[in-house]
């Protein structure tokens, strides 16, 4: 999942947000208001989030992973949202990363963002599924539903928001649906109605 660099009209509204944030006030504690961060890959990466949920910054990144995530969260905490809303981990798992490596990634991003941004609400969106046929080899969507329990898990745990987004987007076989998906892998404009239909239960939103 290669993707471009963080270029362009995203980070052109990052620098942006940055500049209004540090024209109002110098304090740590400024917070454009109800201000959300989407945060992930590709597949976060491939949506208008601030169409739907404005206002909102799209920190998605083709080809990221956990540890790509966790090594740019200053960005994050330089724009000290309200919500922050994190899909991650789909490149470690076509790399071969094991379940429990994924799990432990984002534990990290978890406790960072804990620490640095206390009163941001951290929202945890599942692991996807994908089509196996159009990926063979790889281990089998059931290591994805097995990942997302320790998620949800973990999450309950700690009183975070845990959004599963698999069976929304998987059909009986637990394939990604055919209308959800352009390659097998990354979503189709359904897909993306479907994710942002699954958010507006928790946080609202234009239809």
């Amino acid at each position: 999942m290669k993707g471009p660099e963080t270029s362009g009209p995203a980070a052109a509204l990052v620098l942006l947000l940055l500049a209004l944030l540090a024209a109002e006030s110098p304090a740590k504690e400024t917070r454009l208001a109800n201000l959300k961060i989407f945060l992930g890959d590709s597949l976060t990466e491939g949506h208008n989030w601030a169409r739907d949920f404005p206002p909102a910054v799209n920190l998605g990144i083709g080809g990221d992973t956990c540890g790509g995530v966790w090594a740019r969260l200053g960005e994050v905490v330089d724009l000290n949202p309200a919500e922050i809303f994190l899909q991650i981990g789909i490149n470690d798992f076509l790399r071969g990363a094991p379940p429990d490596e994924i799990l432990a990634g984002h534990l990290r991003i978890w406790d960072e963002l804990a620490e640095r941004l206390p009163a941001s609400r951290l929202r945890v969106v599942s692991m996807l599924p994908y089509l196996e046929a159009a990926l063979p080899g790889l281990p089998p969507n059931l290591e994805l539903i097995l990942l997302n329990a320790a998620l949800a898990e973990e999450a309950g745990r700690r009183g975070l928001v845990f959004i599963d987004l698999f069976r929304d987007l998987a059909d009986a076989d637990n394939q990604l649906r055919l209308d959800c998906t352009s390659d097998g892998l990354h979503l189709a404009p359904p897909g993306y109605k479907i994710w942002s239909d699954k958010l507006r239960e928790f946080l609202g939103g234009p239809s």
